[in-house]
This record gives C-alpha cells, structure tokens and sequence, in this order.
C-alpha cells in the first residue's frame, strides 16, 4: 500500500522565507530578473501563494532593496569603528568596495531608483552616518559635508560597479587601479579640510 505522506514536505511559506528566497534568487540570478514566476518555482509552490506573503512583485523588490541597503550599512559601521579621518575614509572605500564583490546582485539593487523611498533613505542612515563621521573628523566644515561624502561615493561607486560587471576583465594590476581611486577620494575630502 502506498503512504499518501508526501516522501518530503515542502517548507512553511511565510513573509521571511519569501523574501529569504527572493534574496537567494537575485544573488544567483539578478535583480532585474527576479519576478514572481520565478521566486514561485525557487520556492515550490503556485504563484497565487506568493501573493499570501507579498502584495506584488513591487514591493518585494523594495524590501530587497532596503534589506541590502541596511546590510551594507552594517559592514561600513563595523569597518568604521575605531577610525576616523583618512583612515577612517580609506577603510570605508574597502569596505564598501568588499560589500558589492560579495553581493554584486544586491549592490546593483541599492544603485537602482529606490521604490520606497522613506524606508530606502531610513536604512541607509548607516552608511551615511559612517561617512559622515569620517568626513567630520578630518576638520572638513559642516556645509561641506553632504557634497564631499555624495562626492566620495559617487567615485568609488564607479569603480566598483564597473568592476563587479566585468567592465575591468584582463586588466592585471587592478588593485592599483582602486588604490588610486581611494587615494583620490581620501584626497578629496582631507586638501578642503582646514589645515590643523
């Protein structure tokens, strides 16, 4: 006689283990291919069950947006600890660059038009109150701030997008390449700093 027990059964679905897979999916596959066809058949089940968890395919990359956005604020505040001034600066652009080579799928999220805004802007507090700091402590004014750390990061965000999309391919001393980056960054922010 045969069991009607099925030989394994399929894991609970619940919001967290929805966005958990969407995460995995992106990482694997991308963020701009994600939909809920896909996630659906990562997870086993009908399409319509998703919908019991997410409102819509919209939503769920907003919330993978701000997930990888509050994540790559935890590895700045952590490279950020201890430090500050050029130093600080320095570990920050490694830090982040060490992020997008991890999760170049989810870093490519954040560098998309963010869908929720509010809660977009509220997760990236970390990362802007680490350099933020950083930036206060080389002496920099107060009116400066904002510029120079938007100008910081739009430098290293260059290097990096290019390097995590293969752009760099073949180029054998690349590391140089990002030292030269850094330097020009931490350059950036310490030659418009009062002299001490």
């Amino acid at each position: 006689m045969t069991s009607t027990v099925p030989a394994e059964r399929r894991e609970r679905l619940d919001h967290e283990t929805v966005v958990l897979a969407a995460e995995a999916l992106v990482d694997r596959e991308g963020y701009d291919t994600l939909s809920m066809t896909l996630l659906a058949a990562e997870l086993d089940t009908r399409v319509s069950s998703l919908y019991n968890h997410v409102a819509n395919l919209e939503d769920l990359r907003a919330e993978i947006q701000v997930r990888a956005m509050a994540l790559m604020g935890r590895h700045v505040q952590r490279a950020a600890m201890g430090r500050a001034g050029a130093d600080g600066i320095e570990a920050l652009c490694y830090q982040l660059r060490d992020f997008a080579r991890t999760y170049p799928q989810r870093y490519a999220a954040i560098t998309r038009a963010p869908i929720d805004r509010d809660g977009f802007f509220d997760a990236a507090g970390e990362v802007i109150e680490a350099l933020g700091v950083m930036v206060r402590s080389t002496g920099l004014p107060e009116d400066d701030i904002l510029a120079t750390g938007m100008a910081v990061f739009s430098a290293l965000h260059g290097f990096v997008s290019l390097e995590v999309s293969g752009y760099f391919g073949g180029i054998d001393d690349l590391e140089r390449v990002f030292e030269q980056v850094v330097r020009g960054a931490v350059a950036a922010v310490v030659l418009d700093s009062p002299p001490t």
